[in-house]
């Protein structure tokens, strides 16, 4: 009885690794991310600025568009490419997100966004007049 359990244990701990490492090589197969996904001003309200770098890679060769996911304005499209870059001054003092669509399919291939935050809040103190 004890033998049998830890043959189980073996047999888990040999297999584990495997579906781990399945996972991660689908998942660099396709990739989609903003760097940095996150931009901090210095209050609340104000705009945020940065370089943001949007990198894509896909499986299969296609022409791909970038485009803003709220305005849907095209910012940068790619022609039989399956990777790309595209780098930009971010000035905002909205989050923003960006969506990967095929341009034969319009389907959406990928979505990322960059957060903005701030380290202040604005408070307002009410002054009031005073003759002394």
């Amino acid at each position: 009885m004890y033998f049998r359990s830890i043959n189980y244990l073996y047999l888990l701990t040999a297999l584990l690794p495997f579906k781990t490492l399945a996972e991660v090589n689908l998942n660099e197969i396709d990739h989609f991310a903003v760097t940095p996904n996150k931009c901090i001003a210095l209050r609340k309200g104000r705009p945020c600025y940065a370089i943001v770098s949007v990198n894509w890679k896909k499986l299969n060769i296609g022409n791909y568009c970038l485009r803003n996911s709220k305005s849907k304005q095209i910012m940068q499209c790619w022609t039989a490419q399956n990777a790309g870059i595209y780098q930009y001054e971010f000035n905002s003092e909205k989050n923003q997100s960006f969506e990967l669509v095929n341009t034969k399919t319009g389907h959406v291939s990928g979505k990322a966004g960059i957060k903005v935050h701030w380290v202040y809040t604005n408070k307002q103190k009410k002054r009031r007049w005073r003759l002394f």
